[in-house]
């Protein structure tokens, strides 16, 4: 049966596992929990957190033609057998230190290593029987429960941080774990992007308990996956999301369907494959809640003892990949690459774009500066906090209120916005931020390169600055957001990367473009 699945995946004529990129890991903490580096847990904050975890807990549809299926960490604890260093040494593991409580205890709290098995996990398409326990517990012969509806049933916990933004603002990140990543043909090169181990995410934002919106996420970013998604426009079961995985490579997605993510060498396309037929993994009750930092101001990592040690850990889940493939030079990705990192990464920034509804005669900004920024604006003497509104060429039919199509002036209140020391240097009103994604899977992305409109506001501190500028300029659209810091001269000392806009019309579903902005920022304006 699991051959059967697979030849019908591959015979979809779909392509390519997203290729790994880098992944962010935090330099590790001393190896013990004392220090000012650490964050100090609060019982009682962290039991309201767990409820809310499993509040909104997801269900996840895998596909009918997965094969792969998710575990526990301990599953796969049972199966590491080697540990590889980045340099190429390896030693073997010391099985004692393998449990959820001990694996920090890796040297160097495993940074630079990977867990490692020593059986053939390279299907080319079929994996050897020596390593069938990769096919997860409900892959095994048996192993997969049934429904009363004749699915398939999975029961699997899922590893959920809570991350405290200030202001009302809760961040929860649901991460799921597969002992195995399947890629998928990319004609005679083979199936590329597989790797042992997968953890995969998903986002959902909360503000004073509520939840606004999610993020579906593949391992390899926003660029390679539908993004940020309103709540309103979310497929839910028990007012909790619905998330349906792609066959073997597990990214999650908002709709069953075909996702095509990206081309390779313009020849094939990248797609994940999702649909409505497989197994349902329902997390209710199932939820191991984490907690990220101490609280928004301070930022303090969390040091995680008793049963959660193992997310101390700084190593990859799965064995090393390869880089030396005769094709390598060409794509990018051989059939092997690297096992993941954990989940315990880099949570502190905003979504992968910032949701707003629509204006129309002005656009306002409201919006904060972290800490970090405020200190460094006082000692550089700032006085002004600018902001430049990113317009983008928007299609026909994207619902912008016309105008002259030829007109792509900045339509700003002509104030100097050049940086010298930030981000971005800001100095032309014409940068190209046409690669910049708009967060919208349904809505094209603007075609032309973008133009500015310019705002500023006195420097307030802490406190919340409000920006207004005119709309964006005949057919141009609004994309994004940046802030600059400037002083008295008009020099601006820093200028910060854009921030994704998603736009939307007040009462109806999805996303639409225009050329004003009612922009409410929760997330500060930091540094990281």
């Amino acid at each position: 049966m699991h051959r059967i699945a697979i030849v019908a995946l591959l015979l979809a004529g779909h392509v390519l596992g997203r290729p790994t990129a880098p992944q962010h890991v935090f330099e590790p903490p001393p190896h013990t929990p004392e220090g000012d580096r650490h964050g100090k847990p609060d019982p009682e904050r962290a039991a309201r957190m767990a409820k809310l975890l499993d509040q909104y807990a997801p269900v996840v549809k895998l596909s009918a033609f997965e094969v792969y299926f998710p575990s526990s960490i301990e599953y796969m604890f049972d199966h590491y057998s080697f540990i590889e260093h980045d340099n190429g040494t390896s030693y073997e593991t010391n099985s004692s230190i393998l449990t959820p409580a001990d694996l920090y205890l890796v040297p160097e709290l495993g940074l630079h290593q990977s867990l490692s098995i020593r059986e053939r996990h390279n299907p080319q398409p079929f994996l050897a029987d020596e390593a069938g326990y990769l096919m997860g517990p409900a892959g095994q012969e048996g192993g997969m429960k049934c429904g009363a509806d004749g699915r398939g049933v999975i029961e699997e916990n899922v590893y959920a941080f809570w991350v405290d933004q200030g202001r009302g603002v809760v961040d929860l990140w649901y991460w799921t774990f597969y002992p195995f990543n399947f890629g998928k043909l990319v004609g005679s090169f083979g199936i590329l992007g597989n790797h042992v181990t997968d953890w995969e995410h998903l986002r959902v934002r909360t503000i004073n308990g509520t939840a606004v919106s999610a993020d579906f996420d593949t391992h390899s970013g926003p660029q390679y996956s539908a993004g940020t998604v309103r709540w309103e426009d979310i497929e839910k079961h028990e007012g909790r999301p619905v998330g349906y995985a792609a066959a073997g490579s597990h990214g999650m997605w908002p709709t069953p369907g075909d996702h095509i993510y990206a081309h390779l060498l313009d020849l094939f396309r990248l797609v994940d494959v999702t649909d409505d037929d497989g197994a349902v993994w329902d997390t209710a009750g199932r939820v191991v809640p984490l907690q990220y930092w101490d609280n928004p101001a301070d930022r303090r990592r969390m040091w995680h003892g008793g049963e959660d040690g193992w997310v101390n850990f700084r190593g990859h889940w799965g064995n090393r990949g390869k880089n030396d493939c005769w094709w390598h030079r060409i794509v990018g990705i051989c059939q092997l690459v690297d096992g993941p990192p954990g989940p315990n990464r880099q949570f502190g920034g905003p979504p992968d774009c910032t949701i707003a509804p629509l204006a129309w005669e002005t656009s306002t900004f409201a919006f904060y500066l972290g800490a970090p920024v405020v200190r460094y604006a006082q000692e550089q003497g700032v006085t002004v906090v600018q902001v430049e509104q990113v317009c983008g060429k928007a299609r026909k039919g994207d619902g912008d209120d016309g105008g002259d199509d030829g007109d792509d002036g900045d339509g700003g209140d002509g104030e100097d916005g050049g940086g010298d020391g930030g981000d971005d240097d800001g100095d032309d009103d014409d940068d190209d931020l046409s690669h910049l994604p708009n967060g919208d899977p349904h809505a094209p992305p603007p075609q032309t390169a973008a133009s500015t409109v310019r705002g500023s506001t006195p420097f307030l501190g802490a406190a919340q600055h409000v920006v207004t500028t005119l709309p964006c300029a005949g057919r141009r659209v609004v994309d994004a957001y940046r802030v600059s810091l400037c002083l008295p001269s008009g020099r601006c000392v820093r200028t910060f990367a854009p921030r994704r806009l998603c736009t939307y019309e007040t009462g109806r579903k999805g996303y639409a473009a225009g050329r004003a902005v009612s922009v409410d920022d929760p997330d500060d304006w930091r540094f990281d």
